[in-house]
């Protein structure tokens, strides 16, 4: 500990606060008097009229959301949101930027929507003359706007690369929204290019009582992501079951289609495997005339959304029919152009996948940056 430096437990450090109100999420208003302050990521989270429920602000306070840890430093009146708003209401002797830093310094696992402020409040928190704390604070926030700068960039960044990819896949794959086909191309359906098949949903279907710790890969909505099967947290049905199953049996280079839960997502079957699919699953086998990666392409574009909330409707929980995805309408080239774009497609995502890796690499190196910043502040080794 360095010379003239104390410790004290947080809660020492905390004068209390009266809060005059607490205004729920839904009466929330777009314009007011007051801002709302809740324990939500925006720092403003909405507005109020009433004067009677502002909290006046003497001196600076900290903001700790008790489920999100969300934390914000208030040098304003503001009109508390809902619950778990905890405000942090320093002593003379504690600067309240540094109380803020200090608590982003010491971030802890999440306990989901349970509270967390009975975690911190007996934290050890390492005490320079004010004068000190003053100082540590102005390091700290020139340094964290030059990082916070730099993050804008590194996110707009990452953003471009993700839209990059999206928006060459659109253009290369909505050629008949012009009405103006290439010479070879045909509008055709779904339903004219493959065959879709869903599983057994007979007495054979399997319940969670038939599954087992392993045997047979039975497939569902949650096991699909990102064009991929997540084999490591499948369940399985013994061999037995398997056999008594009519259809819905998986082969290789079968699409996986997710028809509710998590719609329009989809799996790609790359191994040869026995396997079968749940209800909420249909499987999209090609035929000839498609190929199996020109159809994920197409699965990924706009045009596939635009088709899924055609025929989803706008219910809470929408859901499709097999006979509603056969009436998906796509553009074919003939298949020798399918493969060349594919290999196109295959290219650019290839390109935009690294600039996404580095832009996330990027990103991480801020925030541990930021970290070290702030260790060292609080161990006395800011110069």
């Amino acid at each position: 500990m360095k010379a003239g430096w104390e410790v004290k437990e947080l809660s020492d450090c905390l004068d209390a606060f009266k809060i005059s109100a607490k205004v729920p999420k839904k009466k929330f208003k777009a314009k007011g008097d007051f801002p709302i302050i809740s324990q939500e990521t925006d720092f403003i989270n909405g507005y109020w009229d009433t004067a009677e429920d502002a909290c006046v602000i003497k001196k600076p306070v900290v903001i700790f959301g008790d489920h999100t840890q969300i934390i914000k430093y208030v040098d304003f009146n503001f009109v508390v949101g809902a619950d778990g708003v905890k405000i942090l209401n320093p002593k003379e002797f504690l600067e309240a930027k540094f109380l803020k830093y200090f608590i982003e310094a010491n971030p802890m696992p999440s306990l989901g929507y349970a509270r967390h402020y009975r975690h911190i409040k007996s934290l050890p928190i390492p005490l320079p003359p004010l004068a000190e704390q003053k100082r540590i604070v102005s390091i700290l926030d020139e340094a964290f706007e030059g990082l916070d700068r730099a993050r804008e960039n590194a996110e707009a960044n990452l953003k471009s690369a993700r839209e990059l990819f999206e928006t060459t896949l659109n253009s290369a794959l909505s050629i008949h929204h012009n009405d103006q086909l290439k010479a070879g191309w045909k509008v055709q359906t779904i339903g004219d290019v493959t065959v879709l098949e869903n599983g057994d949903r007979g007495k054979n279907y399997p319940g969670r009582k038939a599954f087992v710790s392993s045997g047979v890969a039975f497939i569902n909505a949650g096991h699909i992501a990102g064009g991929k099967i997540d084999w490591a947290q499948m369940n399985y049905i013994p061999e037995e079951h398997f056999q008594r199953i009519s259809r819905g049996k998986i082969v290789k280079d079968d699409l996986l289609f997710c028809l509710r839960g998590s719609l329009g997502k989809f799996g790609h079957v790359t191994e040869d495997f026995k396997g079968a699919i749940a209800s909420s699953l249909v499987i999209i086998r090609t035929t000839m005339k498609i190929d199996v990666n020109f159809l994920k392409h197409f699965l990924d574009s706009a045009h596939c959304t635009e088709e899924i909330e055609k025929y989803a409707g706008g219910a809470a929980q929408p859901n499709l029919g097999a006979s509603d995805l056969k009436k998906f309408t796509i553009s074919l080239p003939p298949l020798v152009e399918q493969k060349r774009i594919v290999s196109d497609l295959d290219r650019a995502s290839r390109v935009c996948t690294d600039l996404q890796t580095h832009y996330t690499s990027k990103l991480q190196d801020i925030s541990d940056l930021r970290q070290s910043l702030l260790q060292k502040a609080f161990a006395g080794e800011l110069t």
